[in-house]
């Protein structure tokens, strides 16, 4: 004799190791991908270095810097999710037409574009404080 909880964890054993899975795998995607941005953006920190002198030797603060490349991520995270939704949802329809599945449901899009504009934003941070400390005189002076 076997409790039905029993019956019911055993059968649910193969959907549980793959949510754990797929959520292990998403984990690690989502780590490769902020670890990208993180690479970009400090490769564009090295490449705009003359740019970042000239503006602070202008004038700009050290905040206004920072506040540069985080709008710029902003505006190239904020271009990517409203490409993202529009092919998520597009690409929904079709397979519901397709396939006859169901459509995706909005409630998923507000913590997911949450949560790729916190990602982008902490994702750049590093780079653009790193940005803010470059002097003038030694960003002028280095090509």
């Amino acid at each position: 004799m076997r409790a039905h909880t029993d019956y019911i964890a055993s059968s649910y054993n193969t959907d549980s190791a793959m949510i754990q899975m797929l959520s292990s795998v998403s984990v690690l995607l989502i780590a490769v991908t902020a670890l990208g941005v993180v690479g970009l953006a400090a490769f564009n920190v090295n490449q705009r270095r003359k740019q970042i002198g000239t503006r602070r030797a202008l004038g700009a603060r050290r905040v206004d810097i920072l506040r540069y490349f985080l709008v710029e991520s902003l505006l190239i995270a904020a271009i990517g999710i409203v490409l993202g939704i529009v092919l998520a949802f597009g690409m929904s329809w079709w397979l519901g037409v397709q396939f006859n599945l169901p459509q995706l449901d909005w409630k998923f899009v507000p913590p997911v574009v949450l949560g790729v504009l916190i990602i982008s934003q902490l994702a750049v941070l590093g780079p653009a404080r790193r940005a803010m400390r470059i002097s003038p005189a030694m960003a002028t002076r280095s090509v």
